[in-house]
């Protein structure tokens, strides 16, 4: 039996970031909107949430402390400012980090302990805080996700807080808020969101509707994300960009991930290297390890991302899709080897270890114990 949950109300189109005032009025009349402290800025995206926010009358505190992957203190240092503030809704402004702050500080600042007590597994009992995600990133899908991925410096560990309370009450999907990424940043969250849509679409955890979301999502990153890197100002391929990641996001909210994001988080967090690079630089090794185990599905990506396949075997058109992936992240500049960015063979032992209690890595298709992780490590090294 599968269950598909999926309560955030999803307002898109260019432009719809329009609506953020009215929509948080809803909930409350004082907001803390979290950030980045110089992205948002520099576009001026800050300064106009705060005045859509204003006009409908809400208080707004600024939290723009997110810098990289968030640590525990940082959600632990907002939370006590939306205390302090007296805030009634969360405002998660940015990419994955920024989103996923906010969604940890709505749903933890009403309950006892610390942040650090549910980051080791302390059980959720009850709902947070309204929570309303803007994602300016086509990349993570974290506003339709019910987990924060979080960082604790002190145990060496990332790793997600999830819920199912966690979802966003809105997300507003507007890719008008992508246009002034540069190349590199749409590079790297490009390739985690085509390799969240493939892996929640050969997940052993997909069904039929994660499947029909997965499937659109792979087609519109296949015909977008390129040209979104080559031409930032291109607002179609944009859409299609920001599009594709919204629905892998909620594919994998109810799919799971598998193999790639099993290792990325472990590999990210000790070298430093952006989780999309690492997503999409593990992405080829781990299709090429599961195509026997999915092959009908690997086919299928093959013909999503424009590959002719009315002529080939199924086996035939499952290699295709390796190298129609390989194709894209070439023009990304996603990088194909570890070596380069720092990784070593010596550290296998402690990625092994650490990726192995993955709930990604038990939703991969084909098993993957120690072994098999120590192997696609040192293919890619």
């Amino acid at each position: 039996m599968k269950r598909f949950y999926q309560p955030t109300r999803i307002i898109t189109g260019v432009g719809c970031f329009d609506q953020l005032g009215e929509s948080a009025r809803c909930y409350g009349e004082r907001a803390l909107l979290v950030c980045g402290g110089r992205a948002m800025r520099r576009s001026g995206t800050l300064d106009r949430a705060q005045t859509l926010l204003g006009g409908a009358g809400i208080v707004v505190v600024i939290y723009d402390r997110v810098r990289g992957e968030p640590t525990l203190d940082i959600v632990e240092e907002g939370i006590a400012l939306a205390r302090a503030k007296g805030c009634q809704v969360i405002i998660g402004l940015g990419g994955g980090s920024a989103m996923d702050v906010a969604k940890a500080i709505a749903g933890l600042l009403p309950l006892p302990g610390r942040v650090r007590d549910y980051h080791h597994g302390r059980k959720i009992e009850s709902p947070g805080l309204p929570f309303i995600a803007i994602p300016t990133t086509a990349g993570t899908g974290a506003e339709v996700t019910k987990n924060a991925v979080l960082t604790d410096p002190a145990r060496g560990i990332k790793a997600s807080i999830r819920d199912d309370t966690w979802f966003a009450r809105v997300a507003l999907v507007d890719p008008e808020l992508t246009l002034l990424l540069p190349p590199s940043v749409t590079a790297s969250t490009g390739g985690d969101a085509l390799c969240q849509a493939i892996e929640a679409y050969v997940s052993i955890g997909a069904m039929p509707v994660t499947d029909a979301l997965a499937m659109e999502a792979i087609r519109l990153l296949g015909r977008s994300l390129v040209r979104a890197f080559q031409d930032g100002q291109d607002i179609e391929a944009r859409s299609g960009a920001l599009y594709g990641s919204l629905l892998a996001g909620m594919a994998l909210a109810n799919a799971r991930l598998g193999g790639v994001h099993g290792m990325a988080h472990p590999l990210g967090y000790r070298y430093h290297i952006p989780h999309g690079t690492i997503c999409g630089l593990l992405l080829p090794y781990v299709m090429q390890y599961n195509l026997a185990y999915a092959s009908e599905k690997y086919a299928r990506v093959a013909a999503l991302l424009g590959v002719d396949t009315r002529d080939m075997t199924e086996e035939e058109a499952a290699r295709k899709s390796v190298d129609a992936v390989e194709g894209i992240l070439d023009a990304l500049a996603i990088p194909r080897r570890l070596a380069p960015l720092g990784v070593v063979a010596d550290d296998f032992e402690a990625i092994i270890a650490e990726s192995l209690p993955s709930g990604s890595l038990k939703h991969n298709p084909r098993p993957l114990g120690a072994e098999d992780v120590r192997q696609l490590l040192a293919e890619a090294l």
